[in-house]
């Protein structure tokens, strides 16, 4: 049985920032999350706010979710690129997340 994927808006909206090559890349990456959301370099994100929180490597981007095993479902909350401004936006999911519904 293949997984729901949800975009929330703010990743929507990373996604279509980046240079195209890098999008098409990005969403075959999100394409295969639907039948094994932890296959690749997926590792559990550390620290009590970030508890339930997994990253994705797709290259040298991150895709940062929360798999919700009942449901089926992942709900990506954000596609961060390395440096300063990725780890901005990291720190603002603190403060929201990717809705199930």
């Amino acid at each position: 049985m293949p997984w729901t994927i949800r975009l929330s808006l703010p990743a929507a909206r990373q996604l279509r920032g980046f240079p195209r090559n890098h999008q098409v890349a990005i969403s075959r990456a999100i394409d295969r999350m639907q039948n094994d959301p932890f296959q690749g370099d997926v590792q559990p994100l550390k620290g009590k706010p970030w508890q339930g929180r997994y990253r994705k490597r797709v290259g040298r981007y991150r895709l940062i979710f929360i798999p919700y095993r009942q449901e089926r479902i992942v709900a990506i909350s954000a596609i961060l690129r390395p440096g300063a401004a990725g780890a901005s936006a990291l720190m603002a999911l603190q403060h929201g997340s990717c809705d199930r519904t």
